[in-house]
């Protein structure tokens, strides 16, 4: 029991090993046997008593100093347990810790992690605090590796038509829960209801809602401008927190008065700076207007009215040809009607036309901006990216 059966053993062959027979030296030496028995039982039983190899760990919002469940635990790189499982509230006991210094690494959505070299067992409590962080993903399904990444950042500013002047609009700045909210239903209205606005001729691919992570950027200290340029601008600081955007969308909660064209801002605009540095906006109320604009940013749709805009055969499974032929050609290949095949013409002005080709007819979501839907070259085009990208 004492665990010292060797050292016991050693001890009663070195005493009866003595050639003395006296009864005086006889009892001696049982006392010594026992005594020494006892010693090392009460030495082994203490040492037994003091080996605790449990480290407790607590963890809190380092600005409201509320313990935090939920918080995932790493020892040297191995998952143990997350916080508040023991129904003690940010509180994870950590058994079994050997002796030695060890690194903790605690991980928790909405927080930036943080690591922590601790020295056990002369460590055996750890209060760890955590900081909010400013990037949130919103997957319902977890994080989709291969999956287009889509930020959402509010803007400080709207505008103002009747006036044509910038406004200062405080609702998502002040207010990070109706940002959200604003974000979670836009997404549900347009990325997640595709199925729903795009041709049935050329079905989507089926888990095409698992091929995007959501994310919403909230600092109080750094917002997006809607209004400052045709796409509006975010500041240095976000683009070196958010490195992966494959699309920025500054979001603003709504357009004053009627965009009629020109002195006015435009409602939503799209426009590539390089890689990783893709920005839209658009109003959270205008959801075929933000569709029209997703389709420029994510698919690489041309706008198919007239304007003063930009066109370009956007191939492969184009939405704009530059000739006729290639319109016909392209429709002969996909079963399309060839006589749907029409130049690009008309707008606010009679005499506006363009030297290129669109086949999809109207109500096309691209030709108006405010209805109708994609049409079956649109959303050729649509599966094409989409088949790019992956759920896992």
């Amino acid at each position: 029991m004492c665990n010292r059966r060797i050292q016991f053993q050693k001890l009663i062959l070195m005493i009866l090993s003595r050639n003395d027979k006296s009864r005086f030296n006889f009892w001696r030496n049982i006392a010594l046997i026992f005594t020494f028995l006892v010693i090392i039982c009460i030495t082994s039983i203490s040492v037994e008593a003091s080996t605790d190899n449990t480290l407790t760990l607590f963890v809190k919002d380092v600005k409201t100093g509320n313990y935090l469940d939920g918080a995932m635990v790493y020892l040297d790189g191995a998952f143990i347990g997350t916080t508040g499982e023991s129904n003690n509230a940010g509180t994870l006991q950590l058994s079994n810790v050997s002796i030695g210094v060890h690194t903790l690494r605690i991980t928790k959505e909405g927080y930036i992690e943080v690591t922590k070299k601790v020295q056990f067992p002369d460590t055996k409590t750890v209060e760890l605090t955590m900081n909010k962080g400013s990037l949130f993903l919103l997957n319902k399904n977890g994080y989709f590796p291969h999956g287009i990444n889509v930020i959402f950042i509010p803007s400080e500013t709207s505008f103002s038509c009747s006036e044509n002047r910038k406004l200062f609009d405080s609702t998502y700045t002040v207010n990070e829960n109706r940002f959200k909210e604003d974000v979670v239903a836009i997404i549900n209205r347009t990325f997640l209801h595709l199925d729903k606005i795009t041709s049935p001729s050329a079905p989507l691919i089926e888990d095409y809602q698992n091929r995007f992570n959501f994310y919403y950027y909230y600092n109080p200290a750094v917002h997006a401008d809607a209004y400052s340029g045709c796409a509006g601008t975010v500041s240095d600081l976000y683009w070196k927190t958010v490195t992966f955007s494959d699309i920025t969308v500054i979001l603003y909660p709504t357009y004053t008065g009627v965009y009629t064209g020109p002195p006015c801002q435009p409602m939503g605009c799209y426009k590539s700076m390089g890689s990783g540095r893709n920005l839209m906006k658009a109003p959270a109320d205008s959801t075929y207007l933000f569709d029209h604009e997703m389709g420029h940013a994510l698919f690489g749709l041309v706008d198919t009215y007239c304007g003063n805009t930009y066109y370009y055969e956007n191939s492969p499974d184009p939405n704009v040809w530059a000739s006729l032929d290639k319109c016909i050609a392209n429709a002969k290949m996909n079963n399309f009607d060839p006589n749907n095949c029409k130049q690009i013409k008309g707008g606010s002005s009679s005499l506006c036309s363009k030297p290129f080709w669109r086949w999809d007819p109207s109500p096309d979501i691209m030709e108006t901006g405010y209805y109708g839907s994609f049409g079956s070259a649109a959303t050729q085009r649509i599966n094409y990216i989409l088949s790019k990208t992956g759920s896992a």
